[in-house]
């Protein structure tokens, strides 16, 4: 029988991070989550200080409501390769204040917020797998036709702390990717992905609070509409983030599209 096991943090730490790694080396469950803990650093985000930022959703806010976290990620330090793949949705405005009419995007990277549990094995990214896509919905496929990819790629990403952590056991890392080769954003709505192939326990912090320090950019943050796939765990269709972590957080990511618009 598979096993529902998500791994809160309301045991202990120790006992917490033993916990889930034990439970993804052991059994297929529906869902990896990890919840209330810690306290976020103050600062803004470092690749929107560096480069402009089209959209950054803000940062993961561990004494708010409902902070979680989900797999997204490939591993294959724990007998086995567990992967997981979380769609998070932003949306291109027509115009935006400022501009004289209407705006594209050129987008040249993306980056995301990861909690990374160090196994003994350290905390570190080899690659990610990147792309943005329309036509994601509950129940669908990710190579179904209804799913349009307006590119992706394989790139060796940037990493660096952003301060915050969980109860010191899940540290967040910025994980940046860049020279992205995208054809022109018009107005609409896509989902971004950003898949870290990593040798530590890969979560991606979420983003819960109604106005989230740092958010930037003439991008609009869509809520409630992000989805996940994993091979491993059994889920090949697309599924709410929000059911995948049991309906505590996962309502948003803590995510990001560098680039410049184009009037």
């Amino acid at each position: 029988m598979t096993k529902r096991i998500f791994c809160g943090f309301v045991l202990t730490a120790t006992l917490a991070a033993f916990f889930c790694a034990s439970a993804v080396a052991q059994s297929r469950q529906k869902y990896v989550g990890i919840a209330q803990a810690g306290a976020p650093a103050v600062g803004t985000e470092e690749p929107c200080i560096s480069k402009p930022c089209l959209f950054y959703s803000g940062d993961f806010d561990a004494s708010g409501p409902n902070p979680d976290g989900l797999w997204n990620g490939v591993n294959s330090s724990l007998g086995a390769t567990i992967d997981g793949t979380i769609y998070t949705p932003f949306q291109v405005p027509k115009k935006f204040k400022g501009a004289k009419g209407k705006t594209d995007w050129s987008v040249q990277g993306l980056f995301i917020n990861e909690l990374f549990g160090d196994i003994g094995l350290g905390i570190s990214v080899s690659s990610v797998n990147w792309s943005i896509v329309q036509g994601v919905a509950s129940g669908g496929n990710p190579s179904g036709g209804q799913v349009k990819t307006i590119c992706s790629g394989t790139g060796t990403p940037t990493i660096a702390a952003t301060g915050r952590n969980l109860f010191g056991v899940y540290f967040e890392y910025t994980v940046l990717v860049t020279g992205v080769s995208c054809p022109t954003l018009e107005a609409g709505v896509y989902w971004m992905t950003e898949v870290p192939t990593t040798v530590a326990i890969p979560y991606l912090s979420d983003v819960e609070d109604n106005s989230p320090a740092n958010a930037q950019g003439p991008g609009i943050s869509v809520q409630d509409d992000s989805f996940w796939t994993s091979t491993y765990f059994g889920q090949s269709n697309f599924q709410l983030t929000t059911t995948s972590c049991g309906n505590i957080g996962c309502d948003n990511f803590s995510v990001g599209v560098v680039g410049t618009a184009i009037h």
